[in-house]
């Protein structure tokens, strides 16, 4: 006669589908952690590149700002002007200012794009009576404006904005 055994070794069908469930579960968090992640890192990208955008375009109006030698035209959102060059002398109708989304040089050259705002605000650097400093911006230049104040706001991944300011004193006026 045969006689069966009752200590076969296998897995069951229940225990079989419970391992499959979990493992599953599993892959699936760690799935949605590794796509969490990923999100994370291309937001940072994108919004370094946007940073370092701004800080190229920041720095190249400051030096524009720093040599300009007469303004011809200032309204909060774009400034003619002329400034001095060492090597190309006096360049005229120098013209800074938004167009669409672009912040342009002269209308042909894009310091930046994805720019939301910008503005420049112009201020006037007095000492009052009593000897104390006093800064009244405006939205134009006036013969008594020292210092242009730029605001320049980008748009970076999933609609941030950045915002970014400098206070320009050009050096020949």
């Amino acid at each position: 006669m045969l006689k069966r055994k009752s200590d076969e070794k296998g897995f069951t069908l229940i225990e079989v589908i419970v391992t499959l469930i979990l493992v599953g579960i599993t892959a699936a968090l760690a799935g949605m952690w590794i796509v969490s992640v990923v999100n994370g890192y291309v937001f940072a990208k994108i919004n370094s590149g946007t940073t370092q955008k701004a800080q190229l375009a920041m720095t190249r109006l400051v030096k524009e700002f720093s040599a300009i030698s007469a303004i011809t035209a200032a309204t909060a959102d774009s400034i003619t002007y002329i400034r001095n060059d060492s090597t190309l002398g006096s360049l005229t109708g120098q013209i800074v200012s938004k167009i669409g989304g672009d912040l342009k040089l002269n209308t042909a050259n894009t310091l930046t794009d994805s720019v939301n705002t910008f503005v420049l605000s112009y201020c006037d650097d007095i000492i009052t009576t009593s000897g104390t400093p006093s800064q009244t911006c405006g939205a134009s230049w006036s013969s008594t404006s020292r210092i242009i104040v730029i605001t320049l706001t980008l748009t970076g991944a999933n609609n941030t904005t950045s915002t970014f300011t400098q206070r320009v004193t050009p050096r020949n006026l």
